[in-house]
């Protein structure tokens, strides 16, 4: 069991989350904001490892539900969360034992390290997925049979909802529709487990991850000529089946935005910052899903990208990116848990309607 105590520490850990929110998840700077308070007010996030928790603790996962281009105008409500703890422990009719984030990228991975420091519930070092995704069925937890529903959701006006469903497909499809009508941004309870079901489909030690990724990337910085550099000798690990390429060094020539149906849309066009006809289209449902240079798929989904500042490596959501920006597309392969036949059944390319089916990382680039 460990605590985050320092400032410095949680700003990495935000900047990790967002680089494996590849492009989506939300800001996780208003969680980051609502943690600082916490250390002010002389509470810290318990973080404690899946061997940590007992086969029969009570586990949730807290998570935002809606577009990341809402989110990033929309504040944490310390009073929303603790209303949404009582509601969901009145619901579930027991105690929480402890919390997990259903997603490790973006927002979703602070809002279980916020409820658990303002409520002193030890949050697990893991996650579903590895990453950031836009659907309630593409998580570990989903694919193992552990459903998103039974659920709780509210938003900060108080309006609260409760939804059971028969598959996370068909859930997923209700809470959109739900948070949709509630303004786009709801936070909900989702994926109860018992601790034996979350030590058997976790994606483990993905909070240190975003440590490690964030701290590298500051570090890089104050060491490296090129930060970006120094970050991809971290991230690959072939030994451990990881594998990270730098995909495209360019300029963004165009960036497209539509928040529709309770999704974040678009596109982002750039340019190579050395041969004008050296092109790459990044594809976005809230998360970056595909990347093609000159029309040939250079990574796809459940493989990650992210773009970086290409002086800085400062990660970049997609509501962040802009005309004129100089950036880095850095290509970094999936959890090996998300690249099984029974993970790319719910998550592959497919899934996100492209006519193409996953070829990993390592084989493309």
């Amino acid at each position: 069991m460990k605590h985050i105590k320092t400032p410095q520490d949680i700003a990495d850990m935000a900047r990790g989350a967002v680089f494996l929110g590849t492009g989506g998840g939300g800001d996780p700077y208003v969680g980051e904001l609502f943690l600082l308070q916490q250390l002010e007010e002389g509470r810290s996030p318990m973080i404690v490892t899946a061997d940590d928790v007992a086969d029969d603790a009570f586990v949730v996962s807290i998570a935002g539900v809606g577009a990341p281009t809402v989110l990033v105008e929309h504040l944490v409500s310390e009073r929303t969360l603790l209303d949404l703890l009582a509601r969901a422990e009145a619901f579930y009719g027991r105690k929480i034992d402890a919390l997990i984030s259903a997603e490790i990228g973006g927002a979703n991975s602070m809002f279980p390290l916020a409820l658990g420091a303002r409520a002193g519930i030890p949050v697990i070092d893991g996650d579903g997925m590895g990453r950031a995704f836009p659907h309630l069925e593409m998580t570990t937890f989903s694919i193992d049979g552990i459903t998103a529903t039974p659920t709780v959701m509210i938003d900060d006006l108080g309006n609260v909802a409760t939804v059971t469903t028969p598959n996370d497909r068909l859930a997923e499809d209700m809470l959109r529709a739900l948070c949709n009508t509630l303004g786009a941004m709801v936070l909900g309870s989702f994926y109860s487990m018992s601790g034996k079901q979350m030590k058997q489909s976790a994606v483990r030690d993905t909070i240190t991850q975003t440590l490690e990724i964030g701290r590298c990337i500051r570090e890089s910085r104050e060491t490296c000529e090129d930060p970006v550099s120094g970050l991809m000798t971290y991230l690959n690990d072939p030994k451990r089946g990881r594998y990270a390429r730098v995909l495209f060094d360019g300029k963004i020539t165009d960036v497209t935005h539509e928040t529709r149906d309770g999704w974040h849309w678009g596109a982002v066009s750039l340019q190579s910052m050395t041969d004008a006809n050296d092109k790459m289209v990044v594809e976005i449902q809230n998360e970056y899903l595909a990347a093609r240079r000159n029309g040939k798929t250079a990574i796809i989904v459940p493989d990650m990208i992210s773009i970086l500042d290409r002086e800085t490596a400062e990660p970049l959501t997609a509501e962040m990116l802009h005309y004129g920006l100089r950036v880095k597309v850095i290509g970094y392969s999936a959890v090996p848990e998300l690249r099984t036949e029974k993970a790319l059944k719910v998550c592959s390319p497919r899934q996100f309607g492209m006519n193409e089916d996953f070829l990993p990382l390592e084989s493309l680039a």
